[in-house]
């Protein structure tokens, strides 16, 4: 477990380290590119020393950064995290990427979609909004991928979407539908 907290503290500088120079329709998030250690299993029993510690968490790729890059800058931190340690250079650390691996995706600087959304929410009584990057693993990635221009918007709070105070007003709700509806309308070229 002391070995953990190192290499923790290290993975921490790193993640700190990756949100210089964040893009700026990240506005009023402090981790946009943020790491997260999720669960962590030691031990068979609470008396024993652990011969094994399992930690399991998220990683957050840079808008534009290949995945694959993503994963050399995470390994090669690890390396240096191990190789500054006696016992961790004996005992390296061993990486192994499993579940998804969500690549960074944007809409083309410029394309008419995100005005026609901007406007469909504005006239269905959502206000004025700008336009902003989100921190998390979705879909759109694959569409971008595809050549798909795409853009995310919906009601709710991202903060709290899969968690346990995961809600989302009615209201909002109205309002997102009116928006889908109009943008729907206005790209048919119905007036």
């Amino acid at each position: 477990m002391e070995k953990f907290a190192v290499v923790h503290a290290g993975l921490q500088q790193l993640e700190e380290e990756r949100q210089k120079d964040a893009d700026p329709r990240f506005w009023g998030e402090r981790y946009p590119y943020g790491l997260s250690i999720g669960r962590v299993r030691a031990g068979d029993w609470a008396s024993s020393v652990p011969d094994r510690l399992v930690a399991e968490g998220r990683y957050g790729v840079r808008l534009g950064e290949p995945v694959s890059v993503a994963k050399e800058a995470f390994e090669a931190r690890l390396r240096e995290i191990c190789a500054a340690d006696p016992w961790l250079a004996e005992h390296p650390v061993r990486v192994t990427w499993v579940g998804g691996a969500f690549a960074s995706g944007e809409l083309p600087a410029g394309h008419r979609l995100l005005p026609l959304v901007l406007a469909a929410v504005a006239d269905a009584g959502g206000g004025a909004t700008d336009e902003r990057a989100v921190a998390a693993g979705t879909d759109l990635r694959q569409y971008v991928g595809a050549g798909v221009p795409t853009l995310h918007y919906g009601p709710g709070d991202l903060h709290l979407a899969h968690g346990p105070l995961e809600k989302v007003p009615v209201a909002a709700v109205v309002t997102a539908a009116r928006a889908f509806a109009l943008l729907t309308l206005r790209t048919c070229g119905v007036r």
